[in-house]
């Protein structure tokens, strides 16, 4: 299907597992689950498991979460045709630090790209940051987990444990099936925490991204703020709306988007990408036009143009640039307090910018890494910004 996206299974199985730690000289495989029980300072009833350690650099910080699993039953009855039952098993991997305060906590899903798992988004993308950050100012991070049934047959997830987060591009006549599955977690933990409903956020990666429009359109009922990064760009309406049904009160979600002017996979322009030469994206400046007309958000923004602080994290074979760097666009207020920042990242590929640059084995499919921001703490500090009345 045109656009759906955005990892190619075969040789990033290779990329990823076989070579993120090659440059250091050492080889990792996959290990089994820990045996101890103990997956981190805070365990939750609900968990069954520790997380899959994936292969990388020796001391990067992995998840410290837990892992719960959950059977999901299905009404919906295109999904149920899709899925070929009316039941699927779902796994997601949680966050809960120790010394939780008392009151409502605030909880951040962050969900991973096409193909790959709650835990690679932990560890690879966001290199567990939100984790310090939980850790710092008391609040929950569930990272979520796609189903290994495709759209695409034959398709297989190249990590242990990924699956795939089809957001609107898959056929549904009632509510998506992921965003039932978020309504399930969020059930999960209000019965072992206090859960603020009015703080409940969404980030994530690519197809992860995606699924952060699709909860907006979807359950403006259950989170305040999203924050998708070089993400499906699903719209209020339009072709790029696709199969999902917006609710009222999408247009006062509040929206901190990135896009990347060298992402290889969603074209920055309108128009096709090199690894998907049949699609038809609709362009990531009007991708923020489209819901800044939903928002009805008026007047320019404040721009803030943040220093290159790394030099030398442009793929220059790619975008003719030897450093990547980042405008941030702030809108006016909408009438309701919501808000839409845009943040473009210049000269970057398709990645979460943070300090870490990715393997150079990845270079010339993703691009590189902006190391000039850790959108992690961009993401949380525009979400404390926000809540639900």
């Amino acid at each position: 299907m045109t656009g759906f996206l955005p990892i190619a299974p075969t040789r990033v199985r290779i990329a990823v597992l076989g070579l993120v730690a090659a440059g250091c000289g050492h080889r990792y495989t996959i290990a089994p689950p820990a045996a101890s029980p103990s997956a981190g300072p805070f365990r939750l009833r609900q968990c069954s498991e520790p997380p899959v350690r994936l292969p990388g650099a020796p001391g990067a910080p992995q998840s410290s979460g837990c892992v719960a699993t959950f059977t999901q039953t299905l009404t919906d009855p295109a999904t149920i045709r899709r899925i070929g039952s009316n039941q699927v098993e779902r796994r997601y991997l949680v966050y809960a630090p120790a010394g939780l305060p008392a009151g409502p906590l605030p909880v951040v899903f962050v969900f991973p790209g096409r193909g790959t798992s709650a835990e690679a988004i932990a560890f690879y993308d966001t290199h567990a940051r939100f984790e310090s950050l939980a850790d710092r100012d008391g609040f929950v991070v569930v990272y979520g987990n796609g189903l290994p049934n495709l759209l695409n047959p034959g398709e297989k997830p190249p990590l242990p444990k990924g699956g795939f987060l089809p957001g609107c591009l898959a056929q549904h006549e009632g509510e998506g099936i992921d965003v039932s599955y978020v309504r399930r977690i969020l059930d999960r933990l209000e019965s072992e925490l206090a859960i603020d409903r009015a703080r409940v956020y969404a980030t994530g990666i690519s197809a992860g991204g995606g699924m952060s429009f699709e909860l907006a359109l979807e359950a403006p009922d259950l989170v305040a703020a999203i924050a998708p990064v070089v993400a499906l760009p699903f719209q209020p309406s339009g072709i790029w709306l696709h199969h999902c049904h917006p609710k009222p009160g999408f247009e006062r979600i509040s929206i901190a988007m990135l896009a990347a002017t060298g992402d290889r996979f969603i074209s920055y322009a309108p128009g096709n990408s090199p690894e998907y030469p049949a699609g038809r994206y609709p362009g990531m400046e009007q991708t923020r036009d489209a819901w800044l007309g939903a928002m009805k958000i008026q007047g320019p923004p404040a721009i803030d143009a943040f220093p290159d602080n790394v030099e030398g994290d442009s793929y220059r074979p790619h975008t003719g640039l030897d450093s990547s760097t980042i405008e941030r666009q702030r809108y006016p207020l909408g009438p309701d307090g919501q808000e839409l920042w845009f943040y473009k990242a210049t000269g970057a590929g398709h990645r979460w910018p943070n300090p870490t640059q990715v393997f150079p084995g990845l270079w010339e499919r993703f691009g590189k890494t902006n190391q000039d921001i850790d959108f992690a703490d961009h993401a949380w500090e525009f979400f404390k910004r926000h809540h639900k009345p």
